[in-house]
């Protein structure tokens, strides 16, 4: 059998896994109430706001204020999906089922990243609409539209290979949920709280940093831009998920 059918195969195995938990369904309601919620609150209290919105605002930046929002819940999805069947065991029987776990990596992956990726930007993208609903005069530009959420879907497919590579290093559905939420949620806000220039510096490299910084257009360092953000994002995923292929290829899968 020819690699390319068995990675469709491994890929369609990969799709029917993450949506045959309760897990999957889950995450995604929460983080589709969270964002779209998030999204009606800004609306509200925007359309309330006697000065009203900025003139050159469109909808869409108040719906990557809820990028967030997706992000974390992408991250949370990952790693579960990706980690769930080596705490239950099902990793035997997957590798039974794909042998060649260079072609499973590749599967899960792909399934995973594309999957989160789409349904944070499907998501910000619902959430920009529900405030074009309560505020009209902001428009739905497509050019904007097109910057914003092609900003995030690099945030994201960046954010979710990182936690793909945590949990498959890891192999800890808890374990790599909190080390994914210490490297973007905790440890960026608190180095950069230090007193010592090489705190700040350290949180600029972080991926949450990185990440807040495509987001609200803000970090902890004067000298990150959206090139130098993009580019550390990128590495982080891509250095985890090696991490992650290295173990999966070179150990024993259910230890």
């Amino acid at each position: 059998m020819s690699t390319t059918t068995v990675l469709a195969r491994s890929a369609r195995a990969e799709w029917s896994r993450i949506w045959s938990v309760r897990s999957s369904w889950i995450l995604a309601v929460v983080t589709a109430v969270a964002v779209v919620g998030l999204g009606t609150i800004i609306g509200i209290d925007s359309s309330d706001d006697p000065s009203g919105p900025p003139p050159d605002a469109s909808a869409w930046d108040g719906g990557q204020l809820t990028g967030m929002f997706a992000l974390f819940g992408i991250l949370a999805m990952s790693v579960v999906t990706s980690a769930a069947d080596h705490g239950t065991g099902a990793i035997v029987p997957t590798l039974q089922w794909t042998p060649r776990r260079g072609v499973l990596l590749a599967a899960r992956a792909g399934v995973v990243v594309a999957t989160t990726t789409l349904l944070g930007i499907l998501l910000v993208a619902a959430a920009s609409v529900v405030i074009w609903a309560f505020l009209p005069q902001l428009g739905l530009p497509v050019a904007d539209g097109a910057e914003i959420l092609g900003g995030l879907a690099l945030v994201y497919a960046s954010g979710a290979l990182l936690a793909v590579g945590l949990a498959l290093v890891l192999r800890s559905t808890a374990g790599g949920l909190v080390t994914v939420i210490a490297l973007v949620l905790v440890l960026p806000p608190l180095m950069a709280q230090l007193p010592y220039d090489w705190a700040v510096t350290l949180s600029s490299l972080m991926p949450g940093s990185s990440a807040l910084f495509l987001i609200f257009g803000e970090g902890p360092s004067d000298d990150m831009t959206t090139t130098s953000t993009r580019l550390t994002l990128a590495a982080w995923g891509l250095t985890a998920l090696l991490a992650g292929g290295w173990r999966l290829m070179r150990t024993d899968a259910n230890r």
